[in-house]
């Protein structure tokens, strides 16, 4: 007898749902609702064999049969290689943060923690005064801002070319950089979540007004294009205690300027909560922020208790614990513009973090662009020095949330994030 017709739907349906197998996944809802026709007839006692091997072996026998009825010839690939687009450039790696702790499952000592930093010398030698750290988004690693996922220069390759000295990080329990010992669970984006709020907003508008203005990212981006394949191949699980990052990043950034010197950070959504935990820890060797649509939306039903972080910052008057910060919600929410939550009168200063100079841009069709004002509000109001730019102010149209990766990533690039880091060198007289 083959082995689905041993197993009772409910069994396999009770296996997924309560997450007893870690190949559970390979199948998904989805696709056991087309398993459990090739199943119906059971057995009295299917635990006589173990969930895991039994999920494994369905998920394995049901995608060979999905890959035989779809022929390698009919697929779609990932696009042919073409010829490399980044910098020339020497490479060093090396890790910043962590500690050593007793592992009780091992009975023994294991170093975690720990951040991966990956730096990037200009072939031709560095021509610009101070590094740049580019911290990616949340379930990205450093490696997004190499290339784009169809191929195309990325801003590391791109600065490098200007002559400033990269550096990429993963964070902690993402890519390179060891799991953090005490996550138990993870944030997984769906194909469908990416595409409705990232790479095909357009194809959703109800979900926001301004969503049908987005036309730069390259490709359907939608499952089965061969650039959203490659985008979506490179995502990862989100660590969901954002505190808990918070906390071993403000650790491992100092670490990594301390080693490096006083460098500008630029960040990108999930990053841009680091660039203000690390200015607010070691403000001395941070040049400047630059956010690419930072997530830091103040307060955040609860997960930013200190006003744009989930760990405390140094505030004047001194904040002791989130309810010293008194909120108030300003505006009227609507389906294109949110109202805010900000500080209530007198608006207690960020004492740190406004020593150093910070940019952010928000593009026209991103999810960003219905709150990211409450972010400049809250900052403004706590004397931070922030310049904030919507791109189509610029006539840089049709970005959405990912605009590094876009079309006309470049073009952001030199018009955007370049001139300002000019502009803070003059300014600083470096």
């Amino acid at each position: 007898m083959a082995l689905h017709q041993l197993i009772p739907p409910t069994a396999v349906i009770d296996m997924v749902a309560l997450g007893s197998s870690p190949h559970a996944n390979m199948l998904g809802a989805e696709n056991i609702k087309h398993l459990l026709p090739a199943i119906a007839a059971t057995v009295s006692e299917p635990s006589a064999m173990k969930f895991d091997a039994i999920i494994y072996a369905l998920a394995t026998a049901y995608l060979a049969e999905q890959s035989a009825a779809s022929p390698l010839s009919a697929r779609q690939n990932p696009p042919a290689p073409k010829r490399s687009f980044e910098a020339q450039h020497q490479r060093t790696v090396f890790w910043t943060g962590g500690e050593y702790i007793f592992d009780q499952t091992l009975n023994g000592t294991i170093f975690a923690n720990q951040m991966y930093v990956e730096q990037l010398t200009p072939a031709k030698g560095i021509k610009k005064p101070h590094p740049l750290v580019f911290l990616p988004g949340g379930g990205s690693t450093g490696a997004l801002w190499l290339n784009t996922p169809d191929n195309r220069q990325g801003w590391a390759s791109y600065f490098l070319d200007q002559g400033y000295q990269v550096h990429l990080i993963d964070y902690q329990a993402t890519g390179r950089s060891q799991r953090l010992p005490d996550q138990k669970a993870n944030i997984v984006s769906t194909a469908l979540s990416v595409a409705q709020f990232f790479t095909a907003p357009e194809k959703y508008p109800y979900l926001y007004p301004q969503a049908k203005l987005h036309s730069q990212w390259p490709g359907t981006g939608q499952q089965g294009d061969p650039t959203f394949d490659q985008f979506f191949a490179s995502q990862e699980p989100v660590p969901a205690n954002n505190t808990l990052e918070e906390v071993y990043m403000r650790k491992s950034m100092c670490q990594l300027l301390e080693k490096i010197g006083k460098s500008y950070l630029i960040g990108h959504s999930y990053g841009g909560s680091f660039l203000l935990t690390t200015a607010d820890q070691c403000p001395e060797l941070v040049q400047g922020l630059f956010g690419v649509e930072p997530a830091a939306n103040p307060f955040d039903v609860g997960r930013r208790p200190y006003g744009v972080t989930a760990t405390p910052l140094v505030y004047d008057p001194a904040v002791k614990a989130p309810s010293d910060l008194i909120q108030q919600r300003v505006g009227e929410s609507t389906p294109g513009n949110t109202s805010c939550i900000l500080q209530a009168a007198p608006a207690k200063k960020l004492v740190n973090i406004s020593k150093v100079p910070m940019k952010f841009f928000t593009a026209e069709a991103s999810i960003h662009i219905t709150y990211d004002h409450c972010l400049a509000a809250y900052l403004w109001q706590a004397g931070v020095q922030l310049e904030w730019t919507l791109l189509a102010d610029l006539n840089i149209k049709g970005n959405g949330h990912f605009a590094f990766l876009e079309r006309n990533n470049i073009e952001i690039a030199k018009r955007v994030v370049e001139p300002w880091l000019k502009a803070q060198d003059r300014r600083k007289g470096t």
